[in-house]
């Protein structure tokens, strides 16, 4: 045992020689860490926030480095970066991180949907990397219960289409807002843009309960289907079919019945010279449940190339689908629930001329519903189409919405516009009114209204502001949804012209809204709301809503 003792010691002895003669030899530097301050007092921050989606939001905080203001980026060597997550955890919480800058200032646009969310800046330090944070609350309300939509193709993307949203008091009930919401589309989709030229959108009310629709985008190159509250797209082409065509050349897409009567209604598209329909009921609980068939097809005679139009509001249970046929100059129909065209009945030739319906000698260059038998619920509007024989100009009023294919007085008015509707030959776009006898039409910088049970001359109701301008679209404040429409849940319906041009030159988009007198078209005062639209609109319509 004190051998052991012994050796143990020695060896103890000689740890602490060794040690004593160790020499430290790291080359080690001290230094304080480099201040790096986040600070909001008096910069007008708030503690939270409150905005609606796709509202701005600006938050600049002081950023001091090593005791001093940072007022040049390039100066200091810190990098930003801003982030927004939910606020919230749990089933059915969007746990997504989205980077939203890279800045000491956040100034973005927000497009999360509604909810609670935490917005957090990281200032980090290029020479340790060490990071200071400062997060704030953010709460985003959803707004997207109305309005008044403008389908264009986008100016810095030519041959692409989004959607912008008019907001304001004229356009949405009970509202004290006035904003537009552009670029919808893509804004909402991570930038994927909407290929083809606009022709059509549409909200159709497959659901009474606004949330559970889809909006309907239309352009000459696809079909989607995009969500009523957030504009996600929900539908792509091959979606909206039991079995998807082999091509994919929409050239229209509309809706046919007045929403009166669940069951009687339908969404037509015509593609690659092919009319599709799809039969729907209404649910308040669900959306769109049914798609298009197999397309209409005609026994008697071939179909020649349609005209981009349906007779949206014909009678549901007489009609399954109306149509024009441009190359044999006829209107065609399908009954409701058949898969075959047929001819209508001969129509009286001694009251204009010819056959109004299955041989008008005419093309159909543009239409739009109006007046007609009834303006209550049932709503039972006409059919106006300004259509061309040779070097002239006719409007044909067709109606459709209380009339058997039987009938041999389908035709109720042809109206000779020559020499009556200056610019007429140039004419671009088209409307018509429900309760008053005339007709807009837009040709050059002008909007001309024609009130044509007066037979008097068109009147030039408008003309552009600025200098380029041309129009290129023309549409009136309605709804096709008979309940809708009828129980007065359209604001200010049959009140307002909505007016949009196109600047080549500049390549700048406007839209233009006045009130109008519903029963002569004429516009009242000089009051109205003008937005830029970063395009060239080629389609506009109210948002459906239950306001």
């Amino acid at each position: 045992m004190k051998q052991l003792l012994y050796y143990i010691g020695v060896f103890a002895g000689c740890l602490v020689v060794l040690t004593s003669c160790y020499e430290d030899k790291g080359n080690y530097e001290y230094h304080e860490l480099e201040e790096v301050t986040i600070d909001t007092a008096g910069t007008g921050m708030l503690a939270e926030y409150a905005i609606m989606r796709y509202d701005s939001l600006r938050i600049a905080p002081n950023i001091y480095f090593e005791g001093a203001l940072v007022t040049d980026e390039s100066l200091a060597p810190l990098d930003y970066m801003w982030t927004i997550y939910s606020a919230t955890t749990g089933v059915g919480a969007n746990q997504v991180i989205d980077t939203i800058g890279y800045h000491s200032v956040l100034d973005t646009v927000i497009t999360r949907t509604g909810g609670a969310y935490y917005v957090q800046l990281a200032v980090t330090n290029r020479h340790d990397g060490i990071r200071q944070f400062f997060r704030t609350m953010v709460t985003v309300s959803e707004v997207f219960d109305g309005g008044w939509m403008v389908f264009y193709e986008r100016a810095d993307k030519p041959g692409h289409s989004d959607l912008a949203l008019i907001y304001n008091p004229w356009v949405k009930a009970n509202s004290t807002t006035n904003r537009i919401y552009e670029n919808l589309y893509s804004t909402n989709n991570g930038g994927d843009l909407l290929l083809g030229q606009p022709v059509r959108c549409l909200d159709i009310a497959v659901s009474l309960t606004s949330g559970n629709n889809y909006i309907g985008l239309c352009t000459d190159k696809t079909l989607v289907g995009v969500s009523e509250n957030g504009f996600e797209r929900a539908l792509s082409f091959g979606d909206f079919f039991y079995q998807q065509p082999a091509t994919e050349t929409p050239v229209w897409y509309g809706q046919h019945g007045s929403g009166v009567v669940s069951g009687y209604n339908s969404e037509v598209l015509i593609n690659g010279n092919s009319v599709y329909t799809n039969t729907y009921s209404f649910s308040a609980t669900e959306g769109r449940t049914t798609k298009f068939g197999m397309p209409k097809r005609s026994e008697e005679d071939e179909v020649g190339e349609l005209a981009p139009w349906n007779a949206e509001l014909a009678h549901a249970t007489n009609y399954g689908v109306v149509v024009y046929d441009q190359t044999n100059q006829c209107f065609r129909y399908a009954a409701f629930n058949s898969s075959r065209f047929e001819r209508f009945a001969p129509q009286d030739a001694t009251k204009y001329g010819t056959d109004m319906l299955n041989n008008t000698g005419m093309t159909m260059l543009m239409s739009d519903w109006g007046k007609g038998t009834s303006v209550s619920v049932s709503l039972r509007p006409h059919d106006y189409c300004i259509m061309a024989k040779d070097n002239n100009r006719y409007l044909v009023v067709t109606n459709f919405s209380s009339s058997f294919p039987t009938d041999n007085d389908i035709c109720v008015g042809m109206y000779k516009l020559n020499g009556k509707c200056s610019g007429i030959m140039s004419a671009t776009t088209m409307a018509a009114s429900h309760v008053g006898g005339f007709i807009y039409y837009g040709t050059g910088n002008k909007v001309y209204c024609y009130a044509y049970d007066g037979r008097g001359m068109a009147k030039n109701t408008w003309t552009a502001p600025n200098e380029g301008e041309e129009v290129t679209c023309v549409r009136m404040m309605k709804y096709y949804h008979g309940t809708v429409y009828g129980y007065g849940m359209v604001p200010n319906a049959d009140n307002l012209i909505h007016i949009a041009t196109w600047n080549e030159a500049t390549q700048e988009g406007h839209l233009y809204q006045y009130k109008i007198d519903p029963a002569s078209g004429v516009i009242k005062g000089k009051a109205c709301y003008d937005y830029p639209i970063p395009g060239k609109v080629k389609d506009m319509a109210w948002k459906f809503s239950l306001q």
